[in-house]
């Protein structure tokens, strides 16, 4: 947003790479819309400190291996941690531990080893993001209820990033699917070929699927994950979502029909190219 607004944006990232966890793929779209927007990118350097410019405000800051760069303002990210130490947990429950990094410990239906006390949201080691925290206040609900509810499946939940373009996944990328030991097959489509896309003017970005590789066949089995980048993918990202926790495969998915012209049939279109009978090749 700001570097649309004319502000020179400089993003230092102490990871090998901004957006960890993302396809590569995904990753690379969203690298190309930020230098062709003018937005410079440093992965794989620290942070080391900052002086204050003594005229004209801003300071300068300190990073990698003895550069620096003078700026306006600073915004830090560094992610959130757990606000336990407030809630009197030390020694009042003995059941409750809390981890060094300030985690409430619990089990898979968020359970601590105190009997009747949960804990959910940003106080445990998930995802921190507010509809992992609903769904796992439901969770809770139907625990002490009795429902003997289904277990929040945290590999598998839907990120939604907003920056421009967007990103949203679900499940394994192709590396972490490697990384795990499935022999993947894998389908991407651009938007560029997407008439929905094309009518308003937002081409850029692409679905791709990560499947397991069916033995038999050499096409796509059980879908591991979905990983989109482009317009409006945070609401398109529904289907892909459903298909990675229901365990479908290829052929199940490709069986429906994607309304046209829309943009989510863009994902649609990915799985039928993995059945071997892609409609636009």
């Amino acid at each position: 947003m700001m570097s649309d607004l004319g502000t020179k944006v400089t993003i230092l990232e102490a990871l090998p790479k901004i957006l960890p966890g993302l396809d590569k793929d995904v990753t690379q779209v969203v690298l190309k819309s930020f230098k062709q927007r003018g937005i410079d990118v440093r992965a794989g350097v620290a942070v080391t400190g900052h002086t204050p410019n003594k005229k004209g405000g801003g300071t300068t800051v300190q990073f990698g291996d003895g550069e620096s760069i003078e700026v306006d303002l600073v915004v830090l990210s560094v992610g959130r941690r757990p606000y336990s130490e407030s809630l009197g947990l030390d020694g009042a429950k003995s059941g409750v531990v809390v981890s060094d990094k300030g985690f409430v410990e619990v089990d898979e239906r968020c359970r601590t080893g105190e009997q009747g006390v949960y804990a959910i949201g940003d106080l445990i080691a998930t995802p921190q993001l507010a509809h992992v925290g609903f769904a796992e206040g439901i969770l809770v609900i139907k625990d002490i209820l009795g429902e003997d509810p289904v277990p929040v499946d945290y590999g598998k939940v839907p990120w939604c990033i907003y920056c421009q373009p967007e990103v949203a996944f679900a499940g394994h990328s192709e590396e972490s699917a490697k990384e795990a030991g499935f022999d993947v097959l894998t389908s991407k489509h651009r938007y560029i070929g997407n008439g929905r896309a094309l009518i308003v003017g937002e081409a850029d970005g692409l679905v791709k699927i990560i499947a397991e590789k069916d033995p038999k066949t050499g096409t796509g089995g059980r879908i591991l994950g979905v990983h989109m980048v482009g317009p409006w993918v945070t609401e398109q990202l529904g289907q892909g979502y459903l298909a990675v926790n229901w365990e479908a495969t290829v052929d199940e998915v490709a069986h429906f029909i994607q309304p046209h012209p829309t943009m989510s049939e863009l994902f649609g279109e990915s799985v039928l190219a993995m059945t071997g009978r892609s409609l636009h090749g």
